[in-house]
């Protein structure tokens, strides 16, 4: 399956924060680097129609800064269980505008009907809401500026993401 996301570009030092708490409550941590997923995992679309799609996007969008700043506990809207989310309160409009306009064109009928898009770095899934509820409770508040400068087109197999194919915003 394809997925799109956005790496993120902070200090050493914050990429450390990030892995340490993803170490102790994310399965995925050291599959896949940080990120703001832009579009969800999909299948039915070709690699090329949907670098195409990625880069007229990219073209409109100038690179984004954010701030993450907080870490919540979210049920899984989509099936049992719970993530930790670390969220931003600068950039998070700009994120969702950049995940709303992926969603058109050929990635139109991709969109879940009912899903509601929260931008967010997942640092932690749980079985358990109550779980997720706790780790969060456990965590010091976080303040991490960042920026989103590159779309990754990925292949993801469950577990990992292989890169395909990155797009910088804001380039022609």
């Amino acid at each position: 399956m394809l997925v799109i996301y956005a790496k993120l570009e902070i200090s050493a030092r914050d990429r450390v924060e990030i892995e340490d708490i993803r170490q102790r409550f994310d399965r995925l941590q050291g599959r896949v680097e940080p990120h703001f997923t832009l579009v969800f995992p999909f299948a039915g679309v070709s690699v090329g129609e949907v670098l195409g799609h990625v880069q007229h996007i990219a073209s409109g969008v100038e690179p984004i800064p954010f701030k993450l700043a907080k870490i919540a506990a979210v049920r899984d809207p989509l099936r049992p269980g719970a993530h930790l989310f670390c969220l931003p309160d600068e950039g998070a409009q700009q994120i969702t505008d950049l995940h709303d306009r992926l969603y058109s064109g050929v990635l139109a009928t991709r969109l879940h009907p009912t899903a509601v898009y929260l931008p967010h770095v997942t640092v932690g899934r749980f079985e358990r809401y109550e779980d997720a509820k706790t780790a969060a409770a456990s965590l010091p508040a976080v303040d991490i500026p960042g920026r989103l400068s590159v779309m990754t087109i990925g292949d993801f197999d469950g577990e990992g993401v292989e890169d395909l194919h990155n797009v910088r915003l804001g380039a022609p």
